[in-house]
């Protein structure tokens, strides 16, 4: 069972744990004024009644000391109306009476106070009495060495007993009045500081998946609420970039689908329109093939672009010698210079081992050398080398072809993405993008130097796998 306050709002749960904590802080602090209140009280009895005791044990120290009956008197003119609150006694140093106690209180007198009187020390005692506790003073009348007498001053604790009691009722005749202010001005408190939330809400539910471009309203704020605030816009325009790319990448993909699939009608349509001869059903099965194949590469590399977003693809800790994986795929990059009127210049290189996929990283090198060969055009020059830097192990596929656009060169690694409109129709758009995305899964980075008229320098850095 869950408990009750699950269901509370935010503001009345904080309201509340505010006004509990507060409560309690109130609690503590009400006792531990109560107690030192009394304790303070008592002290103050206990040096009033000591003073007392001196007062009188220097009056008896003196020739002219008043006797045990005109003491009381004597202490009267002494202190006046304060006298009133207190009684005294004086005994001799055995502990017997020297006169009847004043106002007919009798005080008892302990064998510790009496050993505590000889040996010249005061004590202190809270004796019940008929009348309510008193507080009792047996102090010790010394001179030249020899206890003289012994003084009993006694108070009641009536008074203390009084105040204690006002403080406490004040003290819980106020606490709820407190609280309640406290758990009102809490309420307000919270409502104000929680308002932005409740916009930040309503602007949230307003924006919707077709909408995106809106933003939760800051108002300028520097708080947590408008980090918040902050943070929720960081995650829109995420959202917003990740919608756009996936729409532009489902246009694109229907469009680069379209051409195949068109060229595949064409063809079954031609085949059906009449009985074709044995070269022409070659043709049009060689060119559905050739289609086929286009779709099932386009497919193939949207899937691994795909499960590399979701991080489905785990590579190998495998090593693999960059110089030697150089050297196997030179006749399939000089084949495809030729293929494009290219030339191949490959520069030779000592061993320069990393950890990964060998297959992965030979389609980076085909893929790269293709894209330079197919948007340099005939008669480009493509250089490939590798050097090692710092620990990291350097590609480098160079051309001297026309170059990129400053202005499509931050654009040149998106799927589907092609500078040279001119050659919209060759290859599906998406080499770049593979490289890139392969080279993100060895840890690696790709970047590329280019001016237009200049040629073009891609550069794959890997981590060097160090020997152990």
């Amino acid at each position: 069972m869950s408990p009750p306050w699950r269901g509370w709002s935010l503001r009345a749960r904080l309201t509340a744990g505010y006004t509990v904590a507060l409560g309690a802080l109130l609690a503590l602090l009400g006792a531990a004024a109560l107690v030192l209140l009394e304790r303070g009280l008592r002290t103050t009895v206990d040096q009033s009644l000591l003073s007392v005791g001196r007062t009188v044990a220097e009056m008896r120290r003196r020739p002219e000391a008043p006797g045990a009956a005109q003491l009381e008197e004597a202490l009267d003119a002494l202190l006046g109306p304060l006298a009133t609150e207190r009684f005294l006694r004086l005994l001799d140093p055995y502990g017997r009476p020297r006169a009847p106690g004043p106002r007919g209180l009798d005080l008892p007198l302990g064998a510790t106070a009496l050993e505590n009187a000889a040996a010249g020390r005061e004590t202190f005692e809270t004796l019940p009495v008929p009348s309510g506790p008193v507080r009792v003073l047996t102090y010790p009348v010394v001179a030249g060495g020899r206890l003289l007498d012994v003084v009993q001053v006694a108070m009641p604790l009536a008074g203390v007993e009084v105040a204690r009691n006002r403080f406490l009722v004040v003290l819980l005749g106020l606490a709820p009045v407190a609280l309640a202010g406290v758990a009102l001005g809490g309420w307000l408190l919270t409502g104000r500081a929680l308002a932005p939330v409740d916009a930040m809400a309503a602007a949230a539910r307003r924006i919707g998946a077709g909408d995106l471009a809106m933003r939760v309203p800051t108002d300028g704020r520097a708080d947590e609420l408008g980090r918040l605030a902050a943070v929720l816009n960081q995650m829109l325009e995420r959202l917003e970039r990740s919608l756009a790319a996936a729409r532009q990448l489902s246009a694109d993909a229907a469009h680069e689908l379209r051409t195949p699939l068109t060229v595949l009608k064409g063809e079954i349509d031609v085949a059906l329109r009449g009985t074709p001869s044995a070269e022409e059903t070659q043709r049009v099965l060689g060119s559905l093939r050739e289609e086929v194949e286009r779709l099932a590469a386009l497919v193939e590399d949207l899937l691994f672009l795909a499960r590399s977003d979701a991080g489905a693809i785990r590579l190998p800790p495998e090593p693999v010698d960059l110089a030697a994986l150089l050297d196997e795929a030179g006749p399939a990059l000089r084949a495809i210079a030729e293929r494009g009127g290219a030339r191949l210049t490959v520069a030779p290189s000592r061993p320069l081992p990393v950890r990964g996929s060998a297959p992965l990283l030979w389609r980076v090198l085909l893929n790269l050398v293709e894209n330079a060969v197919r948007h340099g055009g005939p008669g480009v020059t493509v250089h490939v080398a590798l050097r090692r830097d710092d620990g990291t192990a350097e590609l480098l596929v160079a051309d001297d072809g026309p170059g990129i656009p400053p202005a499509d060169q931050a654009r040149i690694f998106d799927r589907f993405y092609r500078a040279d409109a001119a050659r919209s129709g060759d290859g599906t758009g998406l080499g770049l993008a593979l490289v890139r995305a392969i080279v993100e899964l060895h840890r690696g980075q790709i970047g590329v130097e280019s001016a237009p008229g200049r040629g073009s320098a891609f550069r794959v850095r890997l981590p060097v796998r160090e020997s152990s």
